[in-house]
């Protein structure tokens, strides 16, 4: 199996800096793809996959609304979190959310982002996509039991 991959596409580098720790005692590649060409790169790879994508639903231009539908599109195992700093009132955070799970978010964030949210997030993400990808366990061999009961096991 290739090592597990988080794949970041953050503008300042933020999400990096709170996984990076993680990533490493878990023995995760850390990617950090800046453009859209790096992010549909690395999300081709067949390989268990966490992105994190930073979004701005105040953002007039759809770059990555799209960009995360494609992703999802190429490779619709990753696991994909949509990751936004903006503050919104209720009413508006539920409307984003449900677009971003419609384009392909497994899960959306909003304000307060916490470190310990995105590691738990990150390390629940990763072990799914790695079941996924190796199985839930690996197959049991046969064994024969002996019931000392029997009288099969008296003769």
């Amino acid at each position: 199996m290739l090592y597990p991959q988080l794949v970041i596409h953050d503008a300042d580098g933020w999400v990096v800096r709170q996984l990076t720790e993680l990533a490493g005692e878990s023995r995760w590649l850390v990617r950090e793809a800046k453009t859209r060409p790096a992010v549909l790169a690395v999300a081709r790879e067949l390989r268990p996959t966490v992105l994190f994508l930073r979004v701005d639903p105040a953002d007039e231009k759809a770059e990555d609304f799209a960009l995360l539908a494609e992703v999802h599109r190429l490779n619709p195992d990753a696991a994909i979190v949509a990751v936004s700093d903006v503050k919104l009132s209720d009413t508006d955070r539920v409307a984003w959310t449900a677009v971003l799970l419609d384009l392909g978010a497994r899960y959306v964030l909003f304000p307060p982002l916490t470190r310990p949210i995105l590691e738990d997030l990150a390390s629940g993400l990763m072990a799914a996509s790695i079941r996924r990808v190796v199985g839930a366990e690996p197959p049991k061999t046969a064994e024969r039991v002996i019931d000392l009961a029997s009288e099969e096991a008296h003769a």
